[in-house]
C-alpha cells in the first residue's frame, strides 16, 4: 500500500471518530494521472446522494499523454461515485444524520494490486475554542517533557 495524496489539513480542523476505506470509479486516464501524484483531495467533500456517495471537489487534472479530444470535455473535478457495501453505507448514512457529522476523504491510496482506494472518516468540525485548547495541551506536554530531561541530566 503506497500513499498518494494527504488530506493535512483536516486534521487540524475536524476531530476523527470513524474511518473506512472505500474503491472508486474513474477513467483510464485518471488513474494514471492519480498514479503519477496529480490528485488534490483538500477541498474534496463526500455528499450522499439517494443510496450512493459521490465525492466532490476531488481534483485530478488531466494525464500528461491523453489525446487531444479528451482536453475540451474533461473536467477535473467532477463528481465521482465511491464503492461501499450496502450494509456499512447504511450505516454511515444514518450516522451523518443522526450525528450531523461530515465524510471526508482523508488519504488517496494504491493498493497491491494497482487499485486506487480512499480512506474516508466520519468527522466532527472543531471550533476555534477546542483547537486551541488541543494547542495548549500539546504545548504543556512539550514543556513537562522538556523539565524531565532537564532533571534526569
Amino acid at each position: 500500500m503506497k500513499i498518494l495524496t494527504k488530506n493535512r489539513q483536516a486534521y487540524h480542523d475536524y476531530d476523527i471518530t470513524d474511518t473506512i476505506e472505500v474503491g472508486i470509479i474513474l477513467a483510464w486516464h485518471e488513474v494514471k494521472a492519480i498514479k503519477e501524484g496529480k490528485v488534490n483531495i483538500s477541498d474534496a467533500i463526500v455528499r450522499v446522494s439517494g443510496n450512493q456517495l459521490d465525492i466532490l471537489n476531488l481534483d485530478i487534472p488531466l494525464y500528461s499523454k491523453t489525446s487531444l479530444r479528451q482536453l475540451w470535455s474533461y473536467d477535473p473535478r467532477h463528481s465521482r461515485r465511491l464503492l461501499m457495501h450496502r450494509s456499512e453505507l447504511t450505516k454511515w448514512i444514518a450516522r451523518t444524520h443522526r450525528k450531523a457529522e461530515v465524510m471526508l476523504p482523508l488519504e488517496v491510496r494504491m493498493m497491491k494490486n494497482y487499485r486506487i482506494k480512499i480512506l474516508l472518516w466520519l468527522a466532527k468540525r472543531l471550533r476555534k475554542v477546542e483547537k486551541k485548547q488541543i494547542l495548549k495541551e500539546k504545548d504543556l506536554g512539550r514543556q513537562m517533557n522538556k523539565q524531565i530531561k532537564q532533571a534526569w541530566f
